[in-house]
């Protein structure tokens, strides 16, 4: 956290603060926890050591912390948007689980989640991110039931974690598969509008 500051110097210190969690998602992103060091994250974020004990205890407590930074980017939910419907939303955010512009943020997530099976701070810190996430969905679904876009009858926690599975599922597959293997967009935007039609009081069921 930024120490106490006064006119526009607390802008600067959130300026720095950002600038170290970006720093140490690439490093974490790039060489895990136990390799990236305290003098690389300064350096990448062209400052001191001193600028990171001045907010953090340790490198731990960074790169945590650079994992809540980051984490809530690898699924893109945009604060409520009214002008768009709930299935619009829905078939937005799983259209963009194969987007690749933001690679680092898939890095980081693999890496938190494998660091989460032996740190209990990772896990918390991944826990809160999922946990998060998850409200967030859950309120667009509740949205689409409440507007009558969304059958009613559709557990809203199931799909909400069939959304988080499949972005936890696109991490895996866009890190491992090279570029010409993977499904392209338009394909993958179909089958996802096929899901959300699916999950309209209009479809119909057998």
């Amino acid at each position: 956290m930024d120490p106490p500051s006064s006119d526009g110097s607390a802008g600067r210190a959130r300026d720095t603060t950002e600038r170290l969690l970006e720093a140490a998602v690439a490093a974490f992103a790039e060489h895990g926890f136990e390799a990236a060091t305290v003098s690389d994250i300064a350096r990448r974020a062209g400052l001191t050591t001193g600028a990171i004990y001045a907010r953090w205890p340790g490198k731990r407590h960074l790169i945590v912390d650079a994992v809540r930074y980051i984490v809530p980017q690898c699924m893109r939910l945009s604060p409520a948007d009214t002008e768009a419907s709930a299935r619009e939303t829905l078939a937005q955010v799983g259209a963009d689980l194969v987007s690749t512009d933001n690679l680092m943020a898939r890095e980081v997530m693999l890496e938190a989640f494998v660091s989460a099976r032996r740190d209990d701070s990772f896990r918390v810190a991944v826990s809160h991110s999922m946990s998060e996430e998850a409200a967030k969905l859950g309120a667009i679904v509740s949205r689409g039931k409440a507007a009558g876009s969304v059958k009613p009858d559709l557990s809203t926690d199931a799909i909400v974690s069939l959304y988080q599975a499949l972005s936890l599922g696109m991490h895996l597959v866009i890190s491992s598969q090279p570029e010409d293997s993977r499904v392209p967009a338009e394909e993958w935007e179909a089958l996802i509008s096929r899901l959300i039609e699916a999950m309209s009081p209009r479809s119909s069921s057998h």
